[in-house]
């Protein structure tokens, strides 16, 4: 039985998570909720990545959001 529910969750692969950031283009930050207080100020439209992707361009996480 341990070993069935060892299997079990070596098997899962990892969920990517999206986020947000504000525009194609020019964002510092992403942020997990689209509502998010940080984009108050977004002009552009938001652009849903992965986590991911939006590390890989160098973002951070939104300061309201951690």
């Amino acid at each position: 039985m341990k070993y069935s529910l060892l299997l079990i969750l070596l098997s899962f692969q990892p969920v990517e998570n999206n986020v947000f950031i504000c525009g194609p283009t020019g964002a510092k930050k992403y942020h997990y909720k689209e509502n998010c207080r940080g984009l108050t100020a977004c002009r552009h439209q938001l652009t849903k990545v992965s986590l991911s992707q939006a590390q890989g361009y160098g973002l951070t996480l939104c300061g309201w959001e951690d």
